[in-house]
């Protein structure tokens, strides 16, 4: 009886330490670097060009990222940009006087390194994941990865909206099954480089990921940004409209609307187009691609023309990409830009760009 107590014993102690050593070995605490590096050289070949020829790093970020448990993770990343860009700055009253105005924005440098992501992410369950902090904003990251060349030119938003990647705030994902998946996000709305507004006026944004099967994906957003001006309740709105198509070993083929009401605030005054593109697969490591943008505006009744009629156009993309190896890309490639005001010229860029990551 006592050679029986002592075998169950011996057997409960062995079992305990079998599962201890399965839980320490089933997670280990690990952590990443996060490097990411965009380069151009650039032929201006437009009409009557400044600057003929043109070689700069136009984005570089680096970072870590770190998972802590299962359910607890950080990220951390550094932007190598210039924080702001200000252009020339004219208001008028009534009488068409110009009045003097100051600006509080500060333009950084060419080699500013900025504080872009520093997020905190709660894998609450399988399917519901929150973080906050420094985030990645989930408004054209879908297209932009769909398009997959984001080293060669910005998505649409990007680059015509010019809509921040990050903002300071949370944002939560929630997937409610294989097809559906909903997103939610709180934030300052002054993008990453800037802090809440005096007035306490936040951004909201709500995403729908519809992506039956392992091919066809599309995404519905919508934002809502009051002004952060006193008095003003003028309110910047984001719709934007996503769909795409993948054919696995050959390519694919994807499309965008996005119309900006109010576009940076600005009463009356929107912005909205489309762009389409694709890839197609011509060796295990290249591609081709296209796009192809229109950007417009609406006419506000006291103009003749459309209010942003000088900044309205189309643009064709098209060139080659390689990938040599995993965490390089190289593409030699066509940039031009159609103005809609006829008295201005047609841009030409031939650019050889090139990216490396890991």
């Amino acid at each position: 009886m006592r050679l029986k107590k002592t075998a169950i014993t011996i057997f409960f102690l062995l079992a305990g330490l079998n599962i201890h050593a399965q839980q320490d070995t089933t997670f280990q605490p690990h952590g990443d670097p996060i490097i990411q590096v965009f380069g151009v050289a650039d032929y201006n070949a437009t009409k009557d060009a400044d600057r003929a020829y043109g070689f700069g790093f136009a984005r570089a970020h680096l970072g870590y990222q770190y998972q802590f448990t299962p359910h607890w993770s950080a990220k951390i990343i550094l932007d190598r940009g210039r924080p702001t860009s200000v252009g020339a700055i004219a208001v008028t009253d009534a009488t068409g006087d110009q009045i003097n105005v100051t600006q509080s924005v500060q333009e950084g440098s060419y080699y500013t390194m900025t504080l872009k992501f520093a997020t905190l992410a709660w894998q609450v369950s399988p399917k519901l994941r929150v973080e906050g902090g420094g985030i990645l904003q989930n408004h054209y990251i879908t297209q932009e990865r769909f398009w997959g060349y984001r080293y060669v030119a910005k998505t649409f938003q990007d680059r015509y909206f010019h809509t921040p990647s990050g903002d300071l705030g949370f944002i939560a994902y929630y997937r409610l099954n294989q097809t559906f998946a909903l997103d939610a996000a709180l934030t300052n709305g002054e993008g990453f480089r800037s802090d809440q507004d005096p007035y306490g006026n936040v951004k909201t944004a709500v995403g729908l990921d519809v992506n039956p099967g392992n091919r066809f994906q599309s995404r519905i957003y919508y934002a809502h940004q009051p002004s952060g001006a006193p008095g003003d309740e003028t309110a910047q709105q984001l719709i934007s409209l996503f769909a795409g198509y993948r054919i696995p070993d050959v390519g694919r083929i994807g499309g965008e609307y996005n119309y900006h009401i109010n576009h940076h605030n600005m009463r009356g005054k929107d912005l909205y187009g489309y762009s389409l593109y694709g890839s197609l697969e011509v060796a295990k490591q290249s591609s081709l691609f296209v796009r192809f943008d229109h950007l417009t505006s609406n006419t506000p009744d006291e103009m003749n023309n459309p209010w942003n009629h000088d900044g309205n156009g189309s643009a064709i993309i098209t060139g080659v990409h390689h990938s040599p190896v995993e965490s390089i890309g190289l593409s030699l490639n066509y940039k031009g830009w159609m103005p809609e005001n006829s008295d201005l010229n047609t841009r030409h860029h031939v650019m050889l760009n090139f990216e490396y990551k890991w």
